[in-house]
């Protein structure tokens, strides 16, 4: 009889468990936002090693890629000298749905952007945040409840890069 309760609560524990990380994918409450346009992440990888990190925090928490930019392959191509440097262009469609619905002009900040580049030994990531240019418009209370969202992600999913998943 003990085993079967056994059994019951872990399976219960286990549904649980499951149920919670459909439900939020990411832990992107837990990440404070700052108060700037900027969040900045320095790490101490090799670039190639951050920037396949940033890309799995990206699609782990269920965004998809659009594009990633090798910016610094195109300038060394034109003959200057530049650190490695690459931007990744994603995006949720549901939250891009959440906030163009009421104000279309959100699109001139669309996609998510996070540009990673090589600074001596350290791997750097900058993003430019939802919470800071939500500022310039009228937003709904959908509209704010996205934004924090969306900004606490960027910052969880650059956060990944740095301790892992």
């Amino acid at each position: 009889m003990k085993k079967k309760r056994l059994i019951a609560y872990l399976t219960f524990i286990f549904a649980l468990s499951f149920f919670a990380a459909a439900v939020f994918p990411v832990n992107s409450f837990a990440a404070k936002i700052p108060k700037g346009p900027f969040y900045i992440l320095k790490v101490k990888k090799r670039f190639k090693s951050a920037l396949f990190d940033l890309k799995q925090g990206i699609e782990n928490a269920n965004y998809s890629i659009l594009a990633i930019a090798p910016i610094s392959t195109g300038i060394k191509g034109i003959g200057y000298k530049i650190p490695d440097l690459k931007v990744i262009d994603f995006c949720k469609l549901i939250d891009g749905y959440k906030l163009l619905k009421d104000n279309m002009n959100y699109a001139a900040f669309m996609p998510c952007r996070i540009a990673i580049y090589k600074d001596g030994k350290y791997t750097v990531m900058i993003s430019f945040l939802p919470s800071y240019f939500s500022k310039f418009f009228k937003n709904n209370a959908e509209q704010k409840k996205t934004i924090t969202i969306v900004t606490k992600q960027i910052i969880h999913i650059m956060n990944s890069v740095k301790t892992g998943f």
